[in-house]
């Protein structure tokens, strides 16, 4: 039990027996792969405590930091300006190790109130996304909007037409997956019109209308707070629309837009951006080069995976997504992760 979860599944009791077997202390012993993972966490916090989407909870506040300490131990949490020196082969130490950067999607404003004061009370570096559009406000992003229609649904079986034919069945298959899927399909590169979509779910499932609600997102007074206490501010767009489904022109006006405003609020340049939803299909070589070309140094996706030195983009670094998790699962992965460069199980 932790942060009010009960933790099970496959991969926790793999993780469990892993850890009783003695497997952690024999990995210590072995060579450090040299690598980079960059870990994707959303919001901290408890998810009991939120009447939207559960999904981006990473970690409840106690598990972020027993995670931070746990990396301290066993792993390298590095800056961003050491992670890209890795990646670009300009990094004057040769020491073999897996390196770790911790990034944050979104600028919910509990990365302010809690993830920021644990990263500096141990001295870590974190880097923070935001979506210029969102910062400071109310506003109930996509993902919010719709884990509120379908956990408030009157209509337990209903069928979505646009951008495909998507019959949901919640009572058979549990609020959880289907949420999942009806977000699935909302990130598919062909819904070229994200309000059709979410007024069509809002009326096949009967769901309420959200209610108001206080401030969501960090604000700039924060944001500036945060750069000038050694965190780093990337930009995440400006409206958090998925990259693919726009015209290059529409591209490039939301990575220009947002690294100007940032400019403009924080007086110093983004360097890094994150891909909304980062998928594969999220973002094109297209949007790679106008990432470049509009002033960025990086760009991170969201599909998992180690970064090679020699073998990674710096346009396509990968994340690896976290989630809400057993402390014995992390303390498992992050051994694994050492020796042999995967974050398994």
């Amino acid at each position: 039990m932790a942060g009010g979860l009960t933790f099970g599944g496959k991969r926790e009791l793999l993780a469990r027996g892993l850890l009783w077997s003695g497997a952690s202390f024999l990995l210590s012993q072995l060579p450090a792969r040299d690598s980079l993972l960059v870990l994707n966490y959303h919001r901290i916090g408890n998810a009991e405590d939120d009447l939207f989407d559960p999904g981006v909870f990473s970690a409840t506040a106690e598990q972020f930091d027993n995670q931070i300490a746990c990396m301290k131990r066993r792993l390298s949490l590095v800056t961003l300006d050491e992670a890209l020196a890795f990646i670009n082969g300009t990094i004057k130490e040769k020491t073999r190790r897996c390196r770790v950067l911790l990034t944050f999607d979104d600028g919910y404003l509990d990365n302010y109130e809690i993830a920021y004061p644990i990263l500096r009370s141990h001295g870590v570096q974190g880097v923070f996304f935001l979506a210029t559009g969102m910062v400071g406000s109310c506003e109930l992003p996509w993902w919010d909007r719709i884990a509120y229609l379908v956990k408030t649904a009157r209509r337990r079986r209903f069928s979505l037409r646009y951008p495909a034919e998507l019959s949901i069945n919640i009572d058979k298959n549990g609020l959880t997956k289907s949420l999942n899927t009806i977000l699935k399909a909302y990130k598919q590169p062909y819904n070229y019109d994200p309000a059709r979509f979410v007024g069509e779910l809002a009326e096949e499932s009967k769901g309420d209308d959200p209610p108001a609600t206080a401030r969501r997102f960090l604000n700039w007074d924060e944001a500036r707070e945060m750069s000038k206490s050694g965190m780093e501010i990337g930009s995440h767009t400006h409206s958090h629309t998925v990259l693919s489904r726009l015209e290059p022109e529409r591209q490039r006006e939301e990575l220009a837009k947002s690294r100007a405003i940032l400019l403009e609020q924080l007086g110093t340049e983004a360097r890094a951006l994150a891909y909304p939803v980062g998928h594969k299909d999220s973002f094109s070589s297209q949007t790679q080069r106008i990432a470049q070309e509009t002033g960025y140094r990086c760009a991170f996706s969201h599909y998992g995976g180690m970064n090679i030195q020699g073998k990674t983009s710096v346009y396509d670094v990968k994340r690896t997504k976290i989630a809400s998790q057993s402390r014995n699962r992390f303390q498992i992965r992050a051994s694994i992760c050492r020796s042999i460069g995967i974050f398994w199980p």
